[in-house]
């Protein structure tokens, strides 16, 4: 029996939603103009999402940012001064003969023997907030039982989620020549991205980045090396060259002195940006072609502005001031999809800090 044609009504009906979807998708692509303001960037993508929900819920938004990095700040201050407390202690009961003629460890010196920091890079999956947070909690549960297993160790920090274009990573690598850092980053996004091969993935898509970062702190240098050797053991932490970094902290910056109680609030502010790129105490939405190491290079605002402008220039082939696609911009989807899987991670307790990965006192 043949079914009622459509009348032209319901035909210019079915015709709008499909436009209207076939735009939303075509936005959801899109890249912001150059000079666009990160609030205007995050309020757009989630109201072409449908998350509007999520505008001042996450890191993204710079008021939440500044709380989460003070409480942060302020876990990372009380373990320093108990560190600090413990070595001022050990010196005093040393025999009054040996402390003759001694002069008290420098903070720097203490931190050497008692702090570093970690960065832990996990593994890449796709731009999908779903596979993106499983990865995340996996990681987490990982690092505790790894860090609860090694006796002296405390760990404090921040799971991280980052949007990798590899396409332009590639693409760059092709038109000028890749910093270390940059390059490191390629190889080792490639090397982890072969574990999504048979899967929907295509090599030029993005992909999230899923890491950590924080401080791990130990009663005597020696736990370092053991907790690290318990890292090196893990599988998928050891796929690709440099996956687990356990430094000291900086004894400066740009050339000048950087003291502990800079580092802690340098590094609170960092690991709870949320956003992918970070210059000046700003985090901005647009992709980090390389590893941190590089902000030892660029480490002032003008210097990082002509270092993004020359590789629009390569991107675009066209010098324009205004009124042109950022190149280096993450995508409106991308954008939402961050916020959803920050949303997430920090809904993972009542707190909102279920993002954070704390062992030890």
């Amino acid at each position: 029996m043949k079914t009622n044609p459509k009348t032209p009504l319901e035909r210019l009906r079915a015709d709008s939603k499909a436009t209207m979807a076939a735009l939303i998708e075509e936005s959801l692509r899109s890249r912001f103009l150059i000079g666009s303001h990160n609030s205007i960037k995050l309020k757009k993508s989630l109201a072409t999402a449908g998350r509007l929900d999520l505008e001042g819920r996450t890191l993204l938004t710079p008021t939440v940012h500044k709380e989460h990095a003070r409480r942060l700040y302020d876990r990372y201050q009380s373990r320093w001064d108990k560190i600090k407390d413990k070595a001022q202690s050990n010196w005093s009961i040393l025999p009054k003969a040996t402390r003759q003629g001694t002069v008290k460890a420098t903070d720097h010196e203490i931190a050497a023997n008692h702090i570093r920091f970690l960065t832990l890079i996990g593994c890449v999956t796709v731009v999908a907030s779903g596979e993106a947070v499983r990865a995340a909690v996996k990681l987490k549960e990982k690092l505790i039982t790894t860090a609860q297993a090694t006796r002296g160790i405390t760990c404090l920090g921040a799971i991280e989620v980052e949007v990798v274009s590899m396409a332009l990573m590639r693409e760059l690598g092709q038109l000028d020549k890749p910093t270390a850092s940059e390059q490191r980053k390629f190889d080792v996004c490639e090397r982890l991205a072969d574990c999504l091969k048979g899967t929907l993935y295509a090599e030029d898509q993005s992909l999230f980045l899923i890491h950590f970062h924080g401080l791990v702190t130990a009663k005597d240098p020696k736990q370092f090396e053991i907790f690290n050797d318990k890292l090196k053991r893990v599988k998928n932490w050891s796929l690709a060259p440099r996956q687990i970094e356990l430094k000291k902290l900086s004894t400066q910056f740009g050339g000048k002195p950087k003291s502990v109680d800079q580092s802690l609030h340098h590094i609170a502010t960092y690991i709870t940006k949320g956003g992918n790129d970070w210059m000046a105490g700003k985090a901005y939405l647009r992709y980090k072609i390389g590893f941190e190491a590089d902000d030892e290079l660029v480490n002032d605002e003008t210097s990082w502005v002509a270092k993004n402008w020359r590789k629009n220039k390569l991107l675009q082939r066209e010098h324009a001031e205004e009124g042109i696609t950022d190149a280096l911009s993450l995508t409106v989807n991308e954008i939402a999809q961050l916020a959803v899987v920050i949303d997430q991670l920090m809904g993972l307790n009542s707190k909102r800090t279920g993002y954070l990965v704390s062992v030890g006192r």
